[in-house]
């Protein structure tokens, strides 16, 4: 029977504040993997058992997990005695965790829970490797507060037939329906030189999308949303190239644009062939 070993740490600066887990896997005196990350604002006792999440689930890189035993070491005293099941899971959110913990550990031969002080030298790495990555955390949350938050401000707004999530197609160019951009008054000069029959580039916020999101799913295989058009995204900003087909003053009416009706519209743009086609940019 294989027996890994396994070490892990959480930290946060505030309990809660800025928070980072550790885990380090041996094999007997190998070290397999010494690792950190981060985990947001949260409290020590969130962080300790992510360490513990993100080891078991590392872990399973190194071994056949049914055929494995796991001896598992923190200095979180309240994580393993209630691991144990000599302390109760009160808070909501360690519930969960709890629960993460009991369905990986499941997953393995056996696991034992042990709680070491920090002066143990592999939890005191573990320890340090947390608060480097606190440290690096630190100066990166820094540097996003010189950088100025980005401002839009909405040019128009969109009148279109799909009134429901899940109304409107996954891509504009698979519909001719036609919706309305109604560019606000203050903006319609910007209009000046768009005419009918023209490609443009619609540039849309969307409002109703989920701004948490990184992965989706859209065939057999989990992608990053950067990989994809999914709505959902950190900045749920859309590009779609429709075809222009009427413009009345502030009002134009376009074919392919797959936006819900109310949806703000950010930007307007001319879609160029010899600048915007990938076949022009290959024979620059």
């Amino acid at each position: 029977m294989k027996k890994l070993t396994i070490y892990t740490d959480g930290a946060s600066r505030g309990n809660p504040g800025l928070a980072a887990c550790a885990w380090i896997i041996l094999d007997g005196c190998d070290v397999l993997e010494a690792e950190s990350a981060g985990v947001g604002e949260n409290t020590n006792n969130f962080a300790e058992y992510t360490a513990l999440i993100n080891a078991l689930q590392a872990a399973r890189k190194y071994c056949t997990p049914a055929e494995t035993e796991v001896d598992a070491y923190s200095d979180s005293e309240l994580m393993v005695k209630q691991l144990n099941g000599l302390y109760a899971v009160r808070a909501p959110a360690l519930k969960e965790k709890y629960a993460e913990v009991k369905r990986l550990a499941a997953s393995y031969a056996s696991i034992s829970y042990t709680h070491v002080r920090r002066e143990n030298p592999y939890v005191g790495s573990c320890d340090w490797l947390c608060n480097q990555a606190l440290d690096m955390l630190s100066k990166r949350e820094e540097e996003k507060r010189r950088i100025p938050n980005p401002v839009c401000t909405p040019v128009g707004v969109v009148h279109s037939p799909y009134k429901e999530k899940g109304s409107a197609p996954r891509q504009g160019r698979h519909t001719n329906d036609i919706s309305e951009l109604e560019i606000y008054p203050e903006y319609t000069q910007a209009l000046q030189g768009l005419s009918a029959g023209d490609d443009i580039f619609v540039l849309c916020w969307f409002d109703r999308s989920d701004r948490i999101l990184l992965k989706t799913k859209p065939g057999e295989e989990p992608r990053g949303v950067f990989s994809t058009r999914s709505p959902a995204r950190p900045n749920p900003i859309s590009l779609t190239l429709v075809k222009l087909v009427e413009i009345d003053g502030g009002r134009l009416r376009v074919r392919g644009l797959e936006m819900l009706d109310g949806t703000p519209v950010l930007d307007i743009k001319p879609y160029y062939a010899d600048i915007d086609s990938p076949e022009s940019a290959e024979c620059l």
